[in-house]
């Protein structure tokens, strides 16, 4: 089976995605992180989503978001960027894991390292 993702074209399918994922933290909006990624309904739930918002919160806007590198596994994508807010003094670490297995992209998980 061929894949959808490749490493030529992982920042250009992962940025839209994890641009609105890093929105729906800045505006603590679980609704929209569902809409982003559906696969964690019933797997994160909103008060630990409001937490991980929360944690955020401090560090300000964003200031940019780089693209860091794409790593193939079995059953997903791991995309990696690395996120620089406007108040923090280190860079946030963000993991997307994006699935092609059903012939379309799908988004089945997210990491943040603080």
């Amino acid at each position: 089976m061929e894949r959808l993702i490749t490493s030529d074209n992982a920042e250009a399918i992962g940025r839209p995605i994890i641009e609105q994922i890093i929105t729906a933290h800045l505006n603590s909006d679980y609704d929209h992180l569902l809409a982003q990624v559906p696969t964690i309904r019933g797997k994160v739930p909103q008060e630990e989503f409001e937490e991980a918002a929360a944690n955020l919160e401090p560090f300000g806007n964003v200031r940019s978001i780089e693209y860091l590198g794409h790593f193939a596994k079995v059953k997903e994508h791991l995309v990696l960027w690395r996120v620089r807010y406007e108040r923090a003094d280190e860079d946030i670490l963000w993991h997307l894991y994006l699935s092609d297995l059903e012939s379309e992209v799908q988004t089945v998980g997210l990491f943040f390292d603080l």
